[in-house]
Order: C-alpha cells, then structure tokens, then sequence
C-alpha cells in the first residue's frame, strides 16, 4: 500500500493587504496633526498682538509695522510646500526643545521685566521652535526667510536702526523693507533649489554672528553715579526760571506720571527741562531720541556719557546733539532712582521697578555759532546749582 507523501512545499502566503481604512486615514491626517501643533506653538507670539496692535495707534515709529505682519504671509506660504513634505518624517527633532526652552526664558524675562520688544521676538523664536520640532529641520530651514519678515514688525525696531544708525525714521523703514524683500528672494530660491544647511552650520554662524552683533553695537561698560534729583522749581542764583505750561501732546504721552516743565536762562543760553516721575507703566517713557525724532527732529549723535560738574560731581547723560526745525541742539538726559543715577535707558530699564520711584530728566539748549562747547558749560554750570 503505497502511502500518500505529504508535499514539503509550503503555499506562498500572499502579501498583507492594505490595512484597516481607518490607520490608513491616521497615517494621511499625521503630517496635518504636526503641522496644528507648528501652528499653535505661535500661542506666545499671539498673546503679543494687543500691545503690537496698540503699538501701531500710538508710536509714530511702529505705524507702519503693519506691512511685515501682512508680508509674511506669503513668503510663509512660499515655504510651506518644504515644511508640509518635511512634517511626514516620523518622531520628532528633540534637539528643537533646547532652542524652545531658551525661547521660553526670554518671554518669560520679558513679561517680569515688562520689556515687550523681548516678549515679541520670544514669542516668535519661540514659535519658529515649534515648527522645527513638530515638522523638523527642513521645515524650520524653510520658514527661516519668513520668520525674518515677521520679526521685522517687532515694536522699536525702526528705533533700533535709527540709533545705532544714525537714520531718520522713514530711511530706517525703508532699510527694513528691503530686508523683507530680500528674505521673500531667499524663500524662493530655497523653494528652487531645495537646499538645506546643515543644523550645525546655522547655529554656529548664528552664534558668531550674535556675537559680532554685540561687539559691534556695545557702547562700553554703563557707569553709575550717586542719585541727581535736581529741583528746577526752585530758582538759584546767576539763573531765571519759570515753569511753563504743558501741551496736550505731552500730557497724554505721560499718562499716569507726573511731568514739569521748566524754562531756564542765563541771560545768553536758554534751556528746556522736562522732569518726569514716573508712574506704574514704564511704557509711558521712552529714550529721548525717540522722542525727539517721532517730534521731527534729526539726530546727529548719540552716546552715554559721565560729566564732571564743577562741584566735582559725577553725572552720566545721554549726550544727544540734534537739529530741531533746522537749529542745532544739545540734550542730556539721565535717569535716577532711589539709591543711584544712569544716563542709559537701557540700564534704567533694567533697574527700574514700579515699587520704587524713578525719575526722568531731559535739558536741551540751542547751540549758538557751533560752539557746542558752549552749550555744555552752560548745562553743566546749571546742574552743579541743583
């Protein structure tokens, strides 16, 4: 009886056919979850937008910080096609969250602070994070030239160009335009070639290019001195003065601080003071430079100084020459606080604290012939009355 031998050949088992519907439907929605949660890393950013859109009623400077909000909508649409193919790689680049967490630290500085061009440009570091971690590199890579424009629309930008500088508001503007469009270039060329720096590279170019930045723009070590609170309403001797009535400009621009104005003369020089208390919202005092160019004015130079009075006192200025309607002027300003006095407002911001009174003090004379030399004798032999 012959028995049956059972085949030793195996059947070919067919290939898996395609999955449920439904984790065929999750594997095509996963790029459009990642690029939600690009999307809301912007929260931060967001939350900016009240004081930025009041920015643009009240600062002559900011008006038109508008126009780069709006541009970088396309050139972030440029970039889009690179971030939605880059946001279907699988996992998520963690190397993002150091750079998140630093994003996070300067808005969390800005909000104590209450310094908002830091919260702004956090906010938006903070989102650009948030788009390369959820969608990775190439995506962040992409968004760069657009994240550039959106950064240019920052409040006191404008200021910034114009002090370090030397530019009137409408050349700085201009300046910045020109950056904006030079990023949409960029956007598109990447878009063309499909280029992609290393991660590496850019923070290292990044990282010296900050550094030089600062190096460039420092104005030295800020000096203090002892505490300047000078009563211009008390006359002194060899001076006339006269408190003068404020406009309904300089009212509202100090709303909630209590501001003087004082008209000084020796007989040949002439000076203006404005002497300010500050009140809660350090927002209401700007540097004077913003003040004078929103005013029209042209400045010509500005630096921190520390004059010697001729009492031997100490007192560091911000030492502006200018011209106002066409006259040359000169103006110290300096800021003093309970215990010491600085001429930076950078530094008077940074000590400043609203349960402590500061004050805010701005002199300005015309210079006569050129003599600037002059004029500042006649500043100087003023405050060493005071």
């Amino acid at each position: 009886m012959k028995r049956k031998v059972k085949s030793m050949n195996k059947p070919v088992l067919d290939a898996p056919g395609p999955g449920p519907a439904s984790e065929t439907a999750s594997a095509a929605s996963l790029p459009w979850k990642r690029l939600a949660g690009a999307f809301l890393a912007g929260i931060p950013f967001f939350c900016t937008l009240p004081y930025t859109v009041n920015s643009w009623r009240s600062s002559p400077m900011d008006r038109l910080n508008w126009i780069f909000l709006l541009a970088f909508l396309p050139v972030a649409a440029c970039g889009a096609p690179a971030m939605k193919d880059s946001a279907k790689q699988k996992g998520f680049d963690w190397f993002a969250l150091l750079a998140s967490a630093a994003a996070a630290v300067l808005y969390a500085t800005g909000i104590v602070k209450q310094i908002h061009m830091i919260r702004i440009l956090a906010g938006t570091w903070f989102w650009w994070t948030g788009v390369w971690f959820f969608c990775g590199w190439k995506a962040a890579w992409a968004m760069i030239p657009a994240f550039g424009v959106l950064s240019l629309g920052c409040t006191s930008s404008t200021f910034l160009l114009c002090r370090h500088l030397l530019i009137q508001p409408r050349t700085a503007f201009f300046l910045k335009l020109g950056a904006a469009a030079l990023c949409a270039v960029v956007c598109a060329v990447l878009t063309l070639t499909d280029y992609v720096m290393k991660r590496e590279v850019f923070w290292f170019l990044l990282a010296a290019g900050a550094i030089l930045t600062g190096t460039l723009t420092s104005r030295g070590p800020d000096k203090t001195a002892a505490a300047f609170l000078p009563d211009f309403s008390s006359p002194v001797a060899g001076f006339t003065t006269e408190e003068t009535p404020l406009s309904e400009d300089t009212i509202r621009f100090f709303e909630g601080a209590a501001v003087h104005q004082y008209a000084v003369a020796d007989g040949i020089f002439r000076a203006s003071i404005l002497a300010v208390k500050c009140g809660d919202d350090i927002h209401k005092i700007h540097p004077a430079s913003h003040c004078l160019r929103s005013g029209g004015a042209e400045i010509l130079s500005e630096s921190v100084v520390v004059h010697t009075l001729p009492d031997g006192r100490s007192l560091p200025v911000t030492e502006i020459h200018s011209r106002i309607r066409g006259t040359p002027a000169l103006t110290f300003v300096w800021y003093t606080g309970p215990k010491e006095t600085t001429g930076s407002f950078y530094t008077f911001r940074r000590k400043w604290s609203p349960s402590e009174p500061w004050y805010s003090y701005q002199i300005v004379t015309e210079i006569y012939d050129g003599n600037e030399n002059s004029a500042r004798k006649f500043l100087l032999n003023l405050l060493s009355k005071y």
